[in-house]
């Protein structure tokens, strides 16, 4: 298979696995959400908000974010992967997240707006961010996706990928071979949890620039402003279910992830001469 092939089938995964992982913990996110943010003034209550915007933000946000980050990721890891270079992984993986946060962000402003009870559908919430801020509105907060998810994506993949390295060792398989699906899911939630703590207070952050409670777009400015009115355990508000989705999200996004890249390409283990054709990349 060609390096274009295994892209193409590695996005199509991490799009579909991105997709089943945040529609089961999507009302665990949004009730995050609502934990960090300050109390607005909401046009909707009660459980059915926590689910409001559910299928057009995941296939605005899930879909593009997944495949772009797989696309870029997949033929770069088998490069390295050949090189015997496994500890560039990490770079690869922030790298590769840069394209794949900046295209999600639009989907998130939009989620938070939706879930806070701020807009009641996509639409509004969409026409009130570009009169209130103009089409810039929708990657409000860019800069804190950024420095949150580069780090993120950096530690998570490079968590996981050593994870399977160590699993596949002691289950007596090459780095080559495909991880089981508990495998997977093992190194997912180790890899989830450790993460979900360590960006916990950019993502507080990230939050309130995004809802509309602060007019500053400052990661340091709105730090203060939280470290200020409520101290600095309010940065770790809703880490335990951000652990929870992280954890159990990567426990059900890697297994499916995974075992769909490999059912979409079946013959990559089975094709010898791959790694010396990769040598004329």
């Amino acid at each position: 298979m060609s390096l274009l092939q295994i892209a193409l089938a590695e996005a199509a995964a991490g799009a579909t696995a991105g997709v089943i992982a945040d529609s089961v913990l999507y009302a665990i996110d949004s009730a995050k959400v609502r934990q960090q943010s300050e109390p607005v003034k909401s046009s909707g209550s009660g459980i059915r908000i926590l689910f409001r915007g559910m299928v057009p933000t995941i296939l605005l946000g899930s879909v593009p974010v997944f495949g772009t980050f797989f696309l870029l990721y997949a033929p770069l890891r088998e490069i390295i992967h050949h090189s015997q270079c496994d500890s560039m992984l990490p770079l690869a993986s922030a790298v590769c997240a840069i394209p794949a946060t900046l295209v999600g962000i639009p989907s998130d402003v939009i989620k938070k707006r939706l879930v806070l009870g701020v807009d009641h559908n996509v639409m509004a919430a969409v026409h009130h961010v570009t009169i209130e801020r103009g089409w810039r509105g929708l990657f409000a907060g860019f800069q804190v996706n950024l420095i949150r998810d580069i780090p993120f994506a950096a530690v998570k993949v490079g968590l996981y990928e050593t994870f399977a390295s160590y699993y596949k060792i002691l289950n007596g398989q090459s780095k080559l071979d495909p991880i089981a699906p508990q495998g997977a899911a093992i190194c997912g939630v180790l890899s989830g949890v450790s993460c979900s703590i360590l960006t916990c207070p950019l993502d507080c952050i990230n939050t309130r620039i995004k809802d509309g409670s602060t007019t500053s777009t400052s990661i340091v400015e709105v730090g203060k402003q939280i470290v200020t009115k409520h101290g600095v355990s309010a940065l770790y508000r809703g880490v335990v279910m951000r652990s929870i989705v992280l954890g159990i999200g990567s426990s059900i996004f890697w297994p499916i992830q995974r075992s769909t890249a490999h059912w979409l390409q079946p013959d990559y283990q089975e094709d010898p001469t791959f790694h010396d054709r990769l040598e004329d990349f």
